[in-house]
């Protein structure tokens, strides 16, 4: 996996491109007036992507998009295996603090994209 390339684990553009829709678009979104809640990134929140990511491609299964509701039954056994997930990533690569620069990387590019 390459860093710098960003192609190692939880280092999509999609996860990047979430966050900067959802939160940080413009001066009115939450990550902007909130920021305190939103340094450091929240892992809850990277899980959320991911699970709202996992629904979209769901939604493609067949290769026909279908509309699929995104709901707490349906969805938070997904999102609790991904926090899980970046848990252990967490733990796993704690020498090294990987999550911790991913996330940071990541909070750094939505300030540039909101800015």
């Amino acid at each position: 996996k390459d860093w710098e390339k960003k192609s190692s684990t939880y280092k999509s553009d999609l996860i990047q491109a979430g966050l900067n829709d959802m939160w940080f678009a413009n001066c009115i979104n939450e990550g902007i007036l909130y920021a305190k809640y939103f340094n450091p990134l929240p892992v809850k929140i990277i899980a959320l992507v991911l699970t709202v990511i996992e629904c979209y491609i769901d939604e493609w299964a067949t290769g026909v998009r279908e509309d699929i509701r995104f709901t707490a039954v349906t969805y938070s056994p997904v999102y609790l295996m991904h926090l899980d997930s970046l848990k252990w990533f967490e733990e796993w690569t704690a020498p090294y603090k990987l999550l911790g620069k991913i996330t940071d990387n990541l909070l750094n590019t939505t300030r540039l994209v909101s800015s």
